[in-house]
């Protein structure tokens, strides 16, 4: 089935990163496309409003509810729709980029002020931990396809996203660590300058969770320079070897059982973190009085600074849930066919599943057609197994993490991902079952 273009999308999030990096344009005293009264109804809170000049334009209620949406339709494209992965990826480089822009040119400035920067890490941490993925391990790539899908990664896109991940964390080491003093600027309301942050209750920002959130982000910021290090090593010397236009070959140290697991705890993690990220975001905001951006004095969503990312993220949203909704339709119909043929042929039939191939765990057992069926026919599969690890576990493992070690021969793993049949858990007596030696991959379905 042909896909429509994402054109549209890809536009729509670059007049997103133009509207954000100049804020000013669209600031709380601009005038504007005021098509609705401003607070015209909003009841007086009993707080003093705490809202920063600029807040509307970082992370007004818009500019959440696009970034919500971008973070739900990843989730559920590295589920179920493969072939949206790498529009996804692009969507959330794009609204990260934003972000990290206008934090950086406010901090230039001296213009963002303490609270600010703390919500745009925190809505950043979402994307970070839940559906950015630097080397697919959250996508479902890995569950169909096994240690190859690696040959989708490792390119542009890759250490875009590496880039992004690495600024992020240590702006966020030197935020917890010096912002919090004297980095950033505090508000001039004294009854606001108090910050509170949100981790299951309420806590102020210097009252001890500051010292957990050092030990994150710089863990974090050593990895992830650790990897952009070893990257850059790794393209300066292989570059004279296989020219501009030449392509890397990286491997991953993680098995076949290793990868699924990591699929299975990073689909229940993915939903765990974003519904957190969502709710800390929007009790820090109730905590700290920023009254003018939350939901019910939400009548600034009608600029561009916030209209652009709503509309980005909703479309791709409803983008991703439409094409799962096709692809489940056609699949039902493909298998309702495809059991009137079998049973014309008196062969076995499946019940109709919305399963598609990547790990979902929704299809049904298999109906035997009873007397029907014949003697020969293969009712148990063989399962394959991971290879045996050519190299010790530790090895393994740091090539798992650092994937472009696998470029130098002396940490290469395998030179092919072979299944092996796992005897205690082959077939039984009497049935057959042959196996791919090699996996295949699509070149039009790469990621960058």
């Amino acid at each position: 089935m042909e896909r429509p273009p994402r054109r549209s999308l890809i536009f729509l999030s670059i007049l997103f990163v133009i509207a954000n990096c100049n804020p000013a344009s669209a600031s709380p005293i601009s005038t504007p496309f005021d098509i609705f009264p401003r607070n015209a109804t909003s009841s007086v809170p009993a707080h003093p409003d705490c809202t920063t000049q600029f807040s509307n334009d970082y992370y007004g209620f818009g500019v959440r509810l696009g970034v919500y949406f971008s973070w739900l339709g990843s989730y559920f494209a590295n589920l179920l729709l493969p072939e949206e992965i790498p529009g996804q990826l692009d969507t959330n480089c794009i609204f990260l980029l934003a972000l990290i822009a206008s934090l950086f040119n406010g901090t230039h400035l001296n213009e963002i002020l303490q609270i600010d920067a703390l919500i745009i890490m925190q809505l950043s941490s979402g994307f970070l931990f839940s559906c950015l993925s630097i080397w697919g391990y959250r996508t479902s790539y890995y569950q169909k396809e096994g240690p190859v899908a690696i040959k989708r990664f490792g390119g542009l896109g890759t250490h875009c996203r590496l880039i992004l991940a690495t600024a992020i964390s240590i702006y966020g080491t030197w935020f917890w660590w010096k912002g919090l003093d004297d980095g950033l600027n505090k508000s001039e309301n004294p009854e606001c300058q108090e910050i509170f942050t949100w981790f299951f209750t309420y806590l102020p920002v210097r009252g001890g969770i500051d010292k957990f959130y050092i030990v994150i982000t710089v863990a974090c910021s050593l990895y992830y320079c650790t990897m952009l290090i070893t990257a850059l090593s790794t393209v300066l010397y292989k570059l004279p070897q296989i020219g501009w236009k030449g392509r890397l070959s990286f491997q991953t140290g993680f098995s076949v059982f290793e990868l699924e697991f990591l699929y299975k705890v990073f689909r229940i993690f993915n939903l765990f973190w974003i519904i957190f990220c969502a709710l800390m975001v929007e009790m820090t905001l109730n905590k700290n009085n920023m009254w003018q951006t939350l939901a019910q004095n939400s009548a600034n969503i009608q600029y561009p600074s916030q209209l652009l990312p709503l509309l980005v993220g909703g479309l791709s949203f409803i983008r991703v849930l439409w094409l799962i909704y096709v692809e489940g339709r056609d699949r039902v119909k493909e298998e309702k066919d495809s059991n009137q043929a079998r049973f014309n042929r008196r062969e076995t039939m499946t019940k109709p599943s919305l399963q598609n191939a990547y790990g979902l765990g929704l299809d049904f057992f298999k109906i035997l057609s009873p007397a029907k069926q014949p003697r020969d026919a293969v009712i148990f599969e063989a399962e394959p197994s991971s290879p045996e690890p050519l190299k010790p576990w530790h090895h393994r493992y740091l090539v798992a993490l650092l994937p472009w070690l696998s470029a130098f021969e002396a940490w290469k793993l395998t030179d092919t991902h072979d299944a092996v049949v796992d005897p205690e858990r082959s077939a039984p007596t009497g049935t057959s079952e042959s196996f791919p030696q090699d996996l295949k991959l699509e070149p039009s379905s790469e990621i960058r």
